[in-house]
């Protein structure tokens, strides 16, 4: 339950107009007014494409009873709403932050933050399917990550609950830092440092700058732990500064508190891996497979075991969770069979990094037939884009693909830098390239599809499955 008195405590309030016979608790907190329900809060939040302010009558009509708002508004439009409970604030998604933050304070459970520029989300997901095999664990629901996101996660938070695993996200300096603010972690975890964002960042040292936003606040709390990835080099030397008693280690590559080893793929594609590591003295070492797609998850299955592995969850449990992980989300690395075909549905988001290792899954998969790399932009390179995309497509012709169809306007440059592939494709809109591919897949061929949100490539898998 949410309460009246930490509402009325949030800072910055412009004005309290909150009736004596008002509800003292709330089940819930709304930002949209399509689904918000009687008895929560609704938070009128302006965003780039609609004003919740618009939607208040809405938002009354169904029976709820106090909403906060921009003092603005309130002073033009109040008067019109005579009766309701209003809570006026200079900003409302700052508003929302800090009542995340006031409901947090009253329960003693620690958090896990997790970020990094690949696999955030993933990670997230398996860590929490892990703990949850010993904790009940409140995690982010999809990739609620951002100034919006988390604070409507925190505000779930219940009695019942015993460990917080939440994902942090970033496209501007600052933002985990304000995230980390609220949500106050004991622990944290950052993936990789890989070149995303770069429109803001500008290099990768800029976006390990960012990201590290979430080691720096746990390198002065006290009680702040670290989980250090020590494959990613940015984070290996990152660690050099921290005390001992405040990281906790994994890797492929160096020796560390827990240690993996990649033990192939089963038939159908999901990595095994060897997970070694110490306890009381003893040395321990179990195998698992991942329930997940492609070579990302051999990383993200591994910092799902070394958390597992520090809350001292059994090696039993976590094999159990990694193996009967179920993505949340559809469009990540999901692989749909259907007519012989094998299609990978990573439509989700793109950059180069994650980009270069679905064409990598894709090329160690056994196929009897042809494989198909279908790719589209990735947005928010900035200046170096032209480059980033030449290089994909240079890198589709040195792991040897032969047959890569591209679609958008940054993804011309990547079918210059493929030139050398003899069935290199490109198209200026994504109608034609849907029924040029459909033409040439058949049978027992495997069509890889990647390209950023925006470019919404889920269009051309639904497509495909229809054929």
């Amino acid at each position: 339950m949410l309460s009246t008195k930490d509402l009325i405590r949030v800072r910055h309030i412009s004005e309290i107009n909150i009736l004596k016979s008002a509800i003292k608790n709330y089940n819930g907190v709304a930002i949209d007014s399509r689904s918000v329900k009687k008895n929560e809060i609704f938070f009128a939040i302006k965003g780039e494409n609609t004003d919740g302010h618009i939607y208040l009558k809405d938002v009354f009509n169904k029976g709820v009873s106090t909403a906060v708002v921009n003092d603005n508004w309130y002073r033009k439009n109040g008067n019109k709403f005579r009766g309701k409970n209003f809570l006026t604030v200079r900003d409302t998604t700052a508003a929302l932050g800090e009542f995340a933050k006031l409901h947090k304070s009253n329960f003693n459970i620690p958090v896990l933050c997790i970020g990094g520029s690949n696999g955030k989300t993933t990670t997230k997901d398996l860590v929490a399917a892990v703990l949850s095999q010993k904790y009940k664990i409140l995690k982010s629901e999809g990739n609620f990550n951002n100034h919006i996101g988390l604070p409507l996660s925190l505000l779930k938070l219940k009695r019942s609950h015993e460990m917080c695993v939440l994902e942090v996200g970033c496209n501007h300096f600052g933002e985990i830092k304000y995230l980390c603010e609220i949500a106050e972690p004991e622990y944290g975890m950052i993936t990789n440092i890989g070149k995303e964002h770069l429109e803001f960042f500008r290099t990768v040292e800029g976006v390990a700058k960012a990201e590290f936003e979430l080691y720096d606040y746990l390198k002065k709390k006290e009680d702040g732990i670290m989980f250090l990835n020590y494959d990613d080099k940015f984070i290996k030397k990152y660690s050099g500064g921290i005390k001992n008693e405040k990281k906790f280690s994994y890797s492929y590559k160096f020796n560390t508190d827990v240690k993996g080893r990649f033990a192939g793929f089963s038939n159908n594609f999901e990595p095994a891996i060897e997970v070694s590591f110490s306890e009381n003295g003893k040395d321990k070492k179990f195998k698992t497979l991942i329930s997940t797609f492609g070579k990302h998850s051999v990383y993200n299955g591994l910092a799902a075991a070394a958390a597992g592995i520090y809350f001292k969850v059994s090696p039993a449990m976590i094999k159990k969770a990694l193996r009967n992980f179920k993505p949340a989300s559809s469009k990540r690395m999901e692989v749909i069979k259907k007519n012989g075909m094998t299609i990978i549905n990573d439509a989700y988001n793109s950059n180069p990094e994650s980009v270069k290792m679905g064409i990598e899954t894709m090329m160690e998969y056994r196929s009897k037939g042809n494989k198909y790399a279908v790719l589209s932009d990735m947005l928010e390179l900035g200046k170096v884009s032209g480059k980033e995309h030449l290089d994909i497509g240079k890198f589709a012709v040195k792991v040897g693909l032969k047959n890569l169809f591209t679609y958008g306007k940054e993804s011309k440059h990547t079918f210059r830098g493929a030139a050398e592939i003899r069935n290199n494709l490109y198209f200026e809109n994504k109608e034609d390239l849907i029924e040029v591919l459909k033409r040439n897949i058949k049978k027992d061929d495997v069509i890889y599809v990647k390209g950023s949100r925006g470019m919404k490539m889920e269009e051309v898998v639904n497509e495909i499955i229809k054929k």
